[in-house]
């Protein structure tokens, strides 16, 4: 009886553990047009061709890579102009600063091994951002996530005959509107140098 008994807890400590393991690699394989950031009305999905595609990132938010491109395939890189969906001032304001950041923090990356250039590169990236925003001084009293400045942003990158190599949806918080972008491209890239 106690050997019957000890062969059951021990199935299901067996089971338990097989449920643990299947749980986190189905939860990584969700996409983002089932998420509620999906949802969100002050969110437009305007810039990316492929919503339906992204996938829960490791770093950023959510990804999408084409499947077979190795991206230390590329060595050289350009970052071009930001634009804005979000018509708002902010939005603009923000946009502005990411293509310098995005230069900063791939120059910083020693995992892409990407030669910074002006124009021309193997790989293009380009940027959006799709809201930004700013709290308000009973926001900033209350705390959380609220408090700080923050920024939602979009990449396409696209090799020289216009194939899309990935794109990343992403929010980040900053002491101010640039900390905030900043704070994103680190993690986009570092989301890059993983591939996921």
């Amino acid at each position: 009886m106690y050997t019957i008994t000890r062969r059951y807890a021990l199935l299901s400590l067996a089971s338990l553990f097989a449920l643990a393991v299947s749980v986190p690699a189905a939860a990584s394989s969700k996409k983002f047009t089932e998420s509620d950031d999906a949802k969100q009305n002050d969110e437009p999905q305007e810039y990316l061709k492929n919503y339906d595609k992204l996938t829960k990132g490791k770093e950023a938010d959510w990804v999408y890579f084409t499947e077979g491109v190795d991206l230390k395939s590329f060595k050289t890189v350009s970052a071009k102009t930001w634009g804005s969906t979000n018509k708002k001032s902010r939005s603009k304001h923000a946009a502005e600063s990411g293509p310098e950041y995005l230069e900063q923090w791939i120059k910083r990356s020693k995992k892409l091994g990407w030669e910074v250039v002006k124009d021309g590169g193997n790989l293009r990236i380009e940027g959006n951002v799709f809201n930004a925003w700013e709290p308000s001084g009973a926001a900033r009293a209350w705390g959380g996530w609220a408090a700080n400045p923050g920024v939602g942003m979009e990449l396409v990158a696209k090799d020289k005959s216009g194939k899309t190599i990935f794109e990343i949806r992403h929010k980040a918080k900053g002491s101010t509107l640039e900390d905030a972008v900043e704070n994103g491209l680190e993690k986009i890239v570092k989301t890059l140098e993983v591939g996921k």
